[in-house]
């Protein structure tokens, strides 16, 4: 992969859930795929009350915020309990079926975008990290994790 522009942004190129996930772990050039094109009313609520309009927004996933998963969660990380494709095929049901989600109050350091943190039990807990990006209308993929879920003391 080279390192310097790993992704070409100017192919630009609209795919399904299922073709980005069979992408995970290869080099490709920028794709991007829509999860959902529907905002609930408690995210557009919680935005509301931060002074954001999720009006005609849609739930994205781009092959660069995958490689950034990969890359700091996968299964070649260091990570204490990596990711699997079975994981990012869990992102869906995170989104419409979390257990909570939450507007951070830090910004992206990069492009200073609001971020939304969702948190979802499902044996292990995940938590899914989207960036709200106003300028194209999507609330797009930034990172996912697990960890093992605490059983309760006794």
């Amino acid at each position: 992969m080279d390192s310097k522009k790993p992704f070409n942004k100017d192919k630009r190129t609209k795919i399904s859930f299922a073709e980005l996930v069979n992408l995970i772990g290869t080099t490709c050039d920028y794709r991007f795929c829509i999860i959902d094109e529907t905002i609930d009313d408690e995210l557009m609520k919680l935005a509301a009350e931060h002074g954001i309009d999720l009006s005609g927004f849609k739930h994205v996933i781009e092959t660069s915020g995958i490689q950034h998963a990969e890359n700091r969660h996968g299964s070649k990380s260091n990570d204490r309990k990596s990711l699997s494709i079975e994981d990012y095929l869990m992102v869906p049901l995170i989104i419409k079926e979390r257990d909570s989600v939450s507007i951070s109050p830090q910004k992206d350091i990069s492009h200073r975008n609001t971020i939304l943190k969702y948190t979802k039990q499902i044996g292990d807990t995940y938590y899914y990290v989207e960036e709200i990006r106003k300028k194209n209308k999507s609330l797009a993929f930034k990172s996912l994790r697990k960890r093992n879920t605490k059983s309760p003391s006794k």
